[in-house]
Order: C-alpha cells, then structure tokens, then sequence
C-alpha cells in the first residue's frame, strides 16, 4: 500500500495500527462488496476509505459528524459515491432498525462518554452499553473489527503520564477486551506494538516496526498497547 494512502487510512502512528488492516484483510476479502458496511468514530473516514477502495458501500459517521476533511479525502480518491456519512453517537443513540454486516472502528471504545463533556461518565457501563448497541445493529453471523488502546508496557504507561494522558482516555487490559466482547459467539484479539512509530525520520518508524515485530515473538502480549479483535456474532 502506497505511503500516502496508508497515512490517510490510519493517520497516526501508522505502521503500528495499520498491523489492524493486515488482521482484518482476510476477513474482508470473504465478504460479498453488496454487504452492508458501517464505521463508528470516523472523524477524518479514514477506514471508510479503506473499505470503499475495496468496492463497499459505506456508512461513515461520528458522534459530532464527519470532517470536511473526509470528504476532501474521499473525493481525491474517487469513492465519495460509495460512502454516505451521519451522525450517531454509540452510546446514546438508539441502535438503527437497519443491520450490518460488518461494523469497524479504531481507537473508539476507550474514549466514549455517556456525556461528550464529562470525563466522569467514561465508565465501564458506558463502553458496555456502547458495545451492546452495536451488537444490536449487526446481523447474525455479521463482525465487529476494532483496533483499542491498550495498557502496555510501564514504560508506556510512564510516558502517558508524563504526557498527561492517563486522564483522558481508558486504557485496556487484554481482559478488559475480553468481557466487553463477551457476548459474541467468538472473539480472536491480536496485539502489537511496544516501540511507538512516530519518530520524524521515516527510516527510524520503519526501525521500530520491524523491532516490534521481533520484539511480539519475545514479550508477553501484555507489553503491546494496541489491540486487535474480530469479533463474529
């Protein structure tokens, strides 16, 4: 996949979650292009993209809407016909009548709130009833694909907190990711990523992601900080 097309799928630290896209492409490529696709927490419809390049119609959406960005995005590459977009807030919105066959997020479940504006109301209850909404709107036998942030490394988890980011979103545990897909028939979680890939020279982020890919066949999983599941209703 070109640079420049992998930056505007995945946006940041991209060669780490964009190991999502190589755990996802074969569940993708199985699925019929008339299926129904819908992606939570677009902002900039990054997997939107992913997925109208590869002949899906798309239902992009946000919980305070999509970018003017996307769309410029969208049009540059020629899809903006196979992508409808709207509004829909996952935790509070009543789940659609209409149902998926597959529903795709990426770093979504660790930041939503039962209120946009309180970070007191980002609970194991709200990413719980987030979850169910959205096991509500896919079909039997239909995925949910999310890519998470997980806990990482103490070192990891000492430059959040250095970095002042410990209080604004939720961090995974590999079993924390484990119960709140629970309900599914079955789940298959993946992680990556030790060494973060956003070092201002390419050749450094091209480093780490080959280190971390050494490194996940030498570390326990709980030292990657992001998650991977496919989950099959």
């Amino acid at each position: 996949m070109q640079k420049e097309l992998l930056n505007d799928i995945i946006e940041w630290d991209v060669y780490n979650w964009s190991y999502a896209l190589k755990i996802w492409q074969p569940i993708i490529d199985k699925l019929p292009r008339d299926s129904k696709v819908l992606a939570i927490g677009e902002r900039n419809g990054g997997l939107s993209l992913w997925l109208a390049l590869q002949g899906f119609q798309v239902v992009c959406t946000d919980r305070q809407g999509i970018t003017d960005k996307a769309k410029e995005i969208h049009r540059q590459y020629g899809v903006a016909d196979k992508i409808q977009y709207a509004s829909l807030d996952i935790v509070n919105d009543m789940p659609v009548e209409e149902q998926y066959d597959v529903i795709i997020m990426k770093s979504v479940l660790g930041g939503v709130k039962e209120t946009y504006n309180d970070a007191h109301t980002r609970t194991d209850n709200t990413r719980q009833k987030a979850v169910a909404h959205i096991y509500t709107m896919l079909k039997p036998n239909g995925f949910l694909l999310t890519a998470d942030n997980l806990q990482g490394s103490s070192l990891m988890q000492a430059a959040r907190a250095k970095a002042g980011k410990t209080d604004n979103w939720y961090y995974f545990s590999i079993n924390d990711i484990k119960t709140l897909l629970a309900n599914f028939s079955n789940t298959d979680i993946y992680s990556f990523g030790i060494i973060p890939t956003r070092f201002s020279w390419p050749i450094c982020n091209t480093a780490a992601y080959v280190l971390n890919t050494i490194l996940k066949r030498l570390l326990p999983s709980s030292f990657n900080y992001i998650s991977i599941a496919v989950a099959h209703k």
